[in-house]
C-alpha cells in the first residue's frame, strides 16, 4: 500500500489552508477591511439591513488604475486593415496573443496595452510577461509586471507563467 510522503502531505496542507484563507476573505474578511480603512470615501456601499435572508452579491465597482507603461512608437493598422483604436479590448486581446505568438513584440504590446486599458484581465498577464522578459521596447521590472499581474487578478484573470 501507497504512503504519502512528508512533501505531499504538506502540499496538501498548505491547498487546505489556502482555501480556508480565501473563504474566510470572500465571506467578510475584505468588506470589514475596507469598512475600517476608509468609511467615508465609500458612499456608495449602502449599509442598509437586508430584506431577505439572502447575501448581497454584488460587489462595489473599485477603479484599479493601469500600471505607468511607456507610450509605444506609432503602430501600423492591425492586420485586418481596421484602425487599431477602432478595435474592441476583446480583439486587441486576440491581435497581440496572435502577434506575440509570431515574435512581433513591439505590435503586440501596442494591442495589448489598448486591451488592458479597455479592460481585458487576460491581456494583463500576457503584457505582464513581456514586461519581466523586456520584450517590445518594454525595460524589463518585476514591480511593474507584478503590478499587471494584479490588475489581472483584480479583473478576474488568473496569470501562469510561460518559458
Amino acid at each position: 500500500m501507497a504512503s504519502l510522503t512528508p512533501l505531499s502531505k504538506g502540499l496538501i496542507g498548505l491547498a487546505i489552508v489556502g482555501a480556508m484563507a480565501s473563504a474566510v476573505w470572500h465571506l467578510g474578511l475584505k468588506e470589514w477591511l475596507a469598512e475600517k480603512q476608509a468609511p467615508a470615501e465609500s458612499p456608495s456601499i449602502s449599509t442598509a439591513p437586508a430584506q431577505s435572508q439572502a447575501p448581497n452579491m454584488t460587489e462595489p465597482q473599485v477603479a484599479v488604475p493601469v500600471p505607468a507603461v511607456p507610450t509605444p512608437p506609432p503602430a501600423a493598422p492591425a492586420a485586418n486593415n481596421a484602425p487599431i483604436s477602432a478595435l474592441t479590448p476583446a480583439n486587441h486581446a486576440e491581435a497581440g496573443r496572435k502577434l506575440l505568438a509570431s515574435g512581433d513584440y513591439a505590435q503586440a504590446r501596442t494591442h495589448l496595452e489598448q486591451a488592458v486599458q479597455g479592460g481585458d484581465g487576460s491581456a494583463a498577464c500576457l503584457l505582464g510577461e513581456m514586461t519581466i522578459k523586456g520584450q517590445g521596447g518594454i525595460t524589463a521590472s518585476q514591480d511593474k509586471a507584478a503590478a499587471l499581474f494584479q490588475l489581472a487578478q483584480s479583473r478576474g484573470s488568473i496569470c501562469f507563467a510561460s518559458n
